[in-house]
């Protein structure tokens, strides 16, 4: 007879089927002045922050440039990119 301090391991096995494996985002940057609500429309299937990222990783990288932004009349302006050579 078992004690309640015995502990007792049940091992369960799952399978997760019908889920496609993610393939990582490739962002095709337009030719001249682009913001990101720009890539969104060209993209999409992407998820707005990851783009977000790739901004600002290509910024770092110096693949793309900030080429200014667009004020607006209510809330924040419109950041502008361009693409390196």
């Amino acid at each position: 007879m078992k004690t309640t301090n015995e502990l007792t391991h049940i091992k369960v096995e799952t399978e997760v089927s019908g889920q496609p494996k993610r393939t990582k985002l490739e962002v095709n940057w337009p030719p001249g002045k682009f913001s990101i609500s720009d890539l969104e429309k060209t993209h999409p299937t992407a998820v707005p922050i990851t783009l977000r990222f790739r901004v600002k990783k290509a910024l770092l990288k110096g693949t793309i440039i900030s080429a200014g932004k667009i004020e607006g009349e209510i809330g924040r302006p419109t950041l502008l990119f361009e693409r390196v050579g």
